[in-house]
């Protein structure tokens, strides 16, 4: 075993540096080259699950030459209700520009009178938005007015052969009273252009820089009004200098929604470009690759004189990768762990030990799924059971497949296994494969999360192993594994759920769809 503090130091170093902040955090392993698709002048959003990367992809980019950017965390708005939230956030950004303009000048810089000028209507305009989340988000107004009116009295007759008229004007008055419907939403919609007026000068002010709006965590915001939300900030960005990047868990997010013959939000690859963080174990090999460069960032940055093969035996390190479900944060959680039972007992890290810490980790996953899935978290629990129940305990396995056809036809039943998919949960191992033996039907194939196990060596248990192949290059574990039926999962929706099952089965589309358990 190699020496003890310098494990002590590794340890202390991933520790502190584990969750992305401002001032810390582990340097980001851009093996994908994101990073270059990040900052170029586009809209994106950052698919990724928890733990994956996604803030510390984001945090990466940085203020350049050429731009400014401004990061939200959305989780601080979870609260805040619709449309308020989009008043709040445009606020955030519109004081974020009234800063950068004013440090363009000095009071005593007289010819930066157009920035000033600028500054001062950013800030009336922050006022006049802060105002505005005070008041509710649809009212009617009495408005009272007074209507005059003139009405014109005349005689006419004749004297001496003269004609004569006059006229007199009497002037009246009423008081109307009429009732004016006002709405938030509509106020902002209104005043949407004179926001880009005001984005765009800003640009011209800072010398033609670009903005990133970078808003992190966006799967905070009710699901129900994510189109919404996403909608407005793409039509502020439109024709602008303003850019948006997104960053959220795919499954638990609604960018786009279809209402009759209006469209609401952003769709993938026209108005916004998807990059997506997850490894997954369906390219094993890329995922340890991934994981030991992440590793042996982390020995380097600490100092610690360790070597990465050092710290593992027999199929540990392969058993980590797997116990993380390919998440980073999840990796580098378990090798703490791990670690610092290995300075216990100095042996290095094997297989059952990796099984046992991550056996350890249950408890905090299920509890990020009630944090991360909100009401719907009672349904996916159900769920996650049912195929608990099916895979581990009747046929004693790990690894499971669904029919494409079953995904494709169920479009809820497809919902609930992307969310636990997201939850880290299950695991894809395989997005495209065939059934041995083959009936001609093609599936995707999954695995049970490590920490569903019930111990460390369960009994009469096969465990498949991603990307494992036989002499002939074949997947036959993988192949051979139980095939789990959609309709498992019925008894779990809510009543108002399995009367629409039907009639959206066949629709295609997850962001057309943006189905919920709600």
């Amino acid at each position: 075993m190699v020496n003890s503090s310098e494990i002590t130091k590794l340890v202390t170093f991933i520790e502190e540096n584990l969750r992305a902040a401002p001032r810390v955090g582990l340097e980001f392993v851009d093996s994908r080259h994101y990073r270059t698709r990040l900052v170029s002048k586009q809209n994106h959003v950052v698919f990724g699950r928890r733990g994956a990367g996604k803030t510390s992809l984001v945090s990466s980019i940085g203020d350049s030459g050429d731009s400014i950017n401004l990061h939200l965390n959305l989780e601080d708005y979870k609260d805040i209700t619709f449309p308020n939230i989009i008043i709040r956030v445009l606020a955030e950004l519109l004081s974020f520009f009234e800063l950068e303009v004013s440090a363009t000048h000095s009071w005593y810089q007289v010819w930066r009178r157009d920035s000033r000028k600028l500054s001062k209507r950013l800030r009336q305009t922050v006022k006049e938005l802060e105002t505005r989340l005070h008041e509710p988000d649809e009212e009617t107004k009495e408005i009272n007015e007074t209507e005059a009116s003139d009405s014109e009295l005349g005689a006419s007759g004749e004297q001496k052969g003269i004609k004569v008229a006059a006229n007199r004007t009497r002037g009246r008055s009423r008081e109307v009273k009429r009732k004016v419907p006002i709405s938030k939403i509509e106020y902002l919609r209104v005043e949407l252009t004179e926001y880009k007026r005001l984005i765009q000068e800003v640009a011209n002010c800072l010398g033609h820089k670009s903005a990133f709006l970078i808003l992190d965590d966006y799967y905070f915001v009710p699901k129900q009004t994510q189109p919404e939300f996403v909608d407005y900030f793409h039509r502020l960005t439109k024709s602008t200098s303003l850019f948006l990047k997104i960053a959220t868990i795919k499954h638990r997010s609604k960018l786009y929604r279809r209402s009759g013959e209006q469209y609401v939000g952003v769709e993938l690859g026209h108005d916004i470009f998807e990059i997506d963080m997850d490894y997954t174990l369906d390219n094993v090999e890329e995922l340890r690759t991934f994981m030991r460069q992440l590793l042996s960032n982390a020995i380097v940055a600490s100092s610690a004189d360790i070597q990465v093969d050092e710290l593992f035996a027999g199929g540990g390190f392969a058993q980590l990768c797997l116990a993380s479900g390919g998440v980073p944060r999840d990796f580098l959680a378990l090798f703490v762990n791990l670690a610092n039972r290995a300075l216990a007992g100095e042996q290095p890290i094997g297989k059952v030990q990796v099984t046992e810490a991550a056996l350890s980790t249950a408890n905090s996953k299920l509890e990020s799924m009630k944090k991360d899935s909100g009401d719907e978290d009672a349904v996916l629990q159900d769920c996650l059971n049912r195929i608990k129940r099916f895979v581990y305990d009747e046929k004693r396995t790990n690894a499971f497949l669904i029919s494409r056809d079953d995904l494709d036809a169920d479009a809820i039943g497809r919902q609930a296994i992307r969310e636990l998919v997201d939850l880290r949960l299950i695991h894809l191992v395989d997005h495209n494969t065939s059934k041995a033996p083959a009936d001609g039907r093609r599936y995707e194939a999954y695995i049970l999360d490590i920490s569903l196990y019930d111990n460390s060596r369960p009994r009469n248990f096969t465990q498949v192993e991603p990307g494992q192949r036989d002499e002939r290059a074949r997947k036959d574990d993988l192949r051979a594994s139980p095939v789990f039926q959609l309709a498992k999962f019925q008894e779990a929706w809510p009543e108002g759920q399995k009367i629409v099952r039907k009639a959206v089965s066949n629709i295609r589309g997850q962001y057309e769809l943006g189905l919920s358990f709600e």
